[in-house]
């Protein structure tokens, strides 16, 4: 098998633990707080940075798999299908979270927002009427969170820019190029 085939292969394989990995994450936080994620801001890193831990070790295992060295192109491929395979299941869960699993949680998530928003604006020192004023003006996060077709494509293309911004820069750093040995130096006539 080639390399590329490999590393395609390989980054389909890691691309779906992933992804198994992202729904069993989700669904336990969903079974303890179906707010949680939406709420608190340590929650979303902490996910942020355990993805950002997987990535790299799935990165180094393909690189270590295909041979220890790699390019940024092959590197790049390889981020790139995990993360449309990530991009995928993470809008096809939210869909049937969102639909069939708990179809109130749109409306749940958005009075949790809200409440959370006018916690944080009160500490600043803001009043009811500025309050209502900035939650007027961001509009109605029920809206923003119930999935409708424009709501789930736009998801999707905010996954896949995030993503393809997390692939150039860990193909950046996980690149690794084969070192120059002797036997391919041009020989003396």
């Amino acid at each position: 098998m080639d390399k590329s085939a490999q590393i395609s292969q390989l980054s389909l394989k890691y691309g779906f633990i992933l992804a198994a990995v992202s729904i069993v994450v989700s669904l336990t936080l969903h079974f303890i707080n179906p707010v949680l994620v939406y709420t608190s801001f340590a929650a979303q890193i902490g996910i942020f940075i355990l993805f950002i831990a997987l990535l790299v070790v799935s990165g180094i295992n393909i690189r270590k798999e295909i041979g220890g060295y790699w390019s940024f192109g092959e590197a790049f491929k390889a981020f790139l299908i995990i993360s449309l395979i990530l991009a995928i299941t993470a809008t096809l869960y939210n869909v049937i979270l969102m639909k069939v699993i708990d179809p109130d949680l749109p409306a749940k998530a958005a009075a949790a927002i809200e409440d959370a928003q006018r916690a944080m604006m009160a500490k600043f020192g803001l009043g009811n009427e500025e309050i209502d004023e900035a939650l007027a003006k961001a509009g109605n996060m029920q809206e923003k969170l119930e999935p409708t077709f424009k709501n789930i494509l736009t998801s999707f293309g905010v996954s896949i820019a995030m993503y393809g911004v997390l692939s150039l820069i860990l193909s950046a750093i996980l690149k690794k190029k084969q070192p120059e040995s002797l036997s391919t130096f041009p020989k003396e006539a």
